[in-house]
This record gives structure tokens, C-alpha cells and sequence, in this order.
């Protein structure tokens, strides 16, 4: 595990030192969510869906709808 040190700015950001910023892979634009118990801050990064992924489940939303619509043409459901 490493350890650094970071300062919070009067604006209440700081700065992730490279080396995490190079083993987690983040770059400038990298959304994270962060989350705190009252004790301690947990940063996680936020990663982009898999565009393959989403079109699968468009795919599959639109599948469905044609198999209701066709069931519906056939009285099959109201």
C-alpha cells in the first residue's frame, strides 16, 4: 500500500498524487464518487460504460417491445 500526503486548498479541493493517478489509470475529466462514514473519505472512480455493453441492452429493450407489440397485435396482452 502507498502513502502520501495531499493539502485541501481554500477551496476545498486537493490533489491526487501522480502515483495513484497512475495506478488507478486517471486522468484530468475522471468523475469520482466519493463517500465518508464521518470518519474517513473513500474515492472511487466513476468508470464510462462499455458502449457495446449499453447497446446490448437497447437491443434487448427494443427486442421486448417488438415481442409486447406483436402479442398485443394478436390480443395477446392489454
Amino acid at each position: 500500500m502507498q502513502t502520501d500526503i495531499a493539502s485541501i486548498s481554500t477551496k476545498g479541493q486537493f490533489v491526487i498524487p501522480r502515483p495513484f493517478r497512475d495506478i488507478l489509470k486517471l486522468s484530468a475529466g475522471t468523475k469520482m464518487v466519493i463517500m465518508c462514514d464521518g470518519k474517513h473519505l473513500l474515492l472511487k472512480p466513476i468508470s464510462r460504460p462499455d458502449a457495446k455493453e449499453y447497446k446490448a441492452v437497447i437491443d434487448g429493450v427494443n427486442a421486448l417491445a417488438k415481442k409486447v407489440a406483436a402479442a398485443k397485435a394478436k390480443g395477446g396482452c392489454k
